[in-house]
């Protein structure tokens, strides 16, 4: 029987995998593994070795305490759950340069959600 954390840490692999459309063999490729390996990892039934898991997050550009959310380990909380396009949203919000970009998405979001029109109220 898989150990707990294993099958979060492979069900976050997964999660992140997939956000980021890799397929398991592109990052079995990456690693140097097998498919078969990734879907072991991912299924919890084989443990992830440190250093595995320092390559899958660095190849998927995510945080290593990411790939532990959920098991009660990450030193921010609870997890935040988005979905698969607000975590793109996400992404990209983090790749602009520009403190004036980004400010500017915000407040468009904030006015397209109408949070704006309620904190005046």
């Amino acid at each position: 029987m898989p150990d707990p954390v294993d099958i979060i840490v492979g069900r976050n692999v997964r999660q992140f995998r997939a956000l980021r459309r890799v397929s398991q063999l592109e990052l079995g490729e990456a690693l140097g593994l097998t498919f078969q390996q990734i879907q072991k990892y991912e299924k919890g039934t084989n443990r992830v070795s440190a250093s595995k898991l320092h390559q899958i997050a660095v190849f998927l550009e995510v945080e290593i305490s990411a790939l532990f959310e959920g098991a009660g380990m990450s030193p921010f909380g609870s997890r935040v759950e988005l979905s698969p396009d607000a975590y793109a949203l996400a992404l990209s919000y983090d790749k602009l340069n520009s403190p004036a970009g980004k400010e500017a998405v915000k407040t468009i979001v904030t006015l397209m959600t109408g949070e704006a029109a309620e904190t005046a109220a």
